[in-house]
């Protein structure tokens, strides 16, 4: 009988994933990352004890292991080092390739388990090799947060949601009794509180007076932080200029935002770096590309410029591509690979 660790956050997808893996006949064990403590939006204490409760309910093992030094290192210090240097991250992907999978991989080695299971709706296709696809349930696919994963890992990855859409899963909880049925969902970065531009205050970036200009440099405002602020942002802008305009571009060393009209935010190439490629693709590479978990993908051209550099031509024009978030690469449902935006070529 094939042994599984399931990721457990305390939520209703996790939850439901201990118990289809459970069904299939895996021997099951429930494993939950102790990452941040009190106070945070997910795995705070109130989580964990969900997801013991719901172990508990399942005759199913669990354990808890503290990971917070590491999770402090690896994705708050690069949240706020990205931050910082005016670039908008996405922890999010980099807690699931660092913290996730491969601490999880590598304590499931250490246990003896075959497979990490994770709540995740997308889907692991094994052939010859495994590929990360789109899960059935469109509306809430995630792979895009998957894309950076490492290849190795992907072999020792099940995600049973892939199959299954949210309301199926809050069905199979409602029958199975699980207080966690109607919880709400995590949100993105959750360990920052309600507001992130309030813990990064806490983190050391002060808020600073700084000039808004327009692409040529004119002044046309001031700000209280760059850090207020993300690319393709309208809102808290505050300058009257009889047009709508747009956060363009953010010079933190000079502590200045630079706005513009949409149609200056739309470009058609970028640069991609500390790309992961789960599959083998040779260059010129056509595919789809996706600058945003809730952006639409675009066909793509992917050139690679060396140094571990590639430049992507996308066939139509894309809105507020920004530096620090992840492209993902795919081929139908198929994910290439992803990579870190490097900056943004007018």
């Amino acid at each position: 009988m094939k042994k599984v660790l399931v990721l457990m956050s305390g939520g209703v997808d996790s939850s439901v994933t201990l118990y289809l893996l459970k069904q299939a006949g895996y021997r099951v064990q429930g494993l939950t990352f102790d990452m941040v403590g009190e106070g945070s939006r997910c795995c705070d204490v109130k989580d964990i004890l969900d997801a013991r409760r719901v172990a508990s309910m399942l005759d199913v093992p669990h354990r808890v292991i503290d990971v917070r030094e590491e999770f402090k290192k690896i994705v708050i210090d690069y949240f706020i080092k990205e931050y910082k240097s005016g670039r908008t991250p996405n922890p999010c992907v980099i807690c699931n390739r660092e913290i996730k999978i491969a601490m999880g991989i590598k304590i499931a080695d250490s246990l003896g388990f075959d497979y990490v299971a994770t709540g995740h709706y997308a889907r692991v296709k094994k052939n010859n090799a495994p590929h990360l696809l789109k899960a059935i349930w469109r509306e809430k696919s995630q792979e895009y947060f998957l894309s950076m994963i490492k290849r190795e890992h992907l072999n020792r990855l099940l995600l049973p949601l892939g199959e299954h859409t949210k309301e199926d899963v809050r069905n199979i909880a409602r029958e199975m009794g699980m207080m966690v049925s109607e919880k709400e969902e995590s949100q993105e970065v959750c360990f920052v509180g309600k507001d992130y531009r309030e813990f990064l205050e806490k983190a050391g970036i002060t808020r600073k007076k700084g000039e808004i200009l327009l692409k040529n440099g004119k002044k046309v405002g001031t700000h209280d932080g760059y850090h207020l602020f993300t690319i393709g942002q309208r809102r808290g802008i505050n300058v009257s200029l009889g047009k709508r305009y747009y956060v363009y571009r953010i010079d933190a060393a000079a502590n200045r935002v630079f706005v513009a009209e949409w149609d200056d935010l739309l470009s058609r190439k970028f640069i991609v770096n500390n790309v992961n490629w789960i599959e083998e693709v040779s260059f010129p590479l056509k595919c789809r590309v996706k600058v945003r978990y809730r952006h639409d993908e675009v066909d793509a051209t992917v050139e690679d410029i060396g140094d571990e550099m590639y430049r992507v031509k996308t066939d139509k024009p894309v809105f507020a591509v920004t530096p620090g978030q992840v492209a993902a690469f795919y081929e139908e449902d198929m994910v290439l690979g992803g990579g870190i935006i490097y900056e943004r070529e007018d």
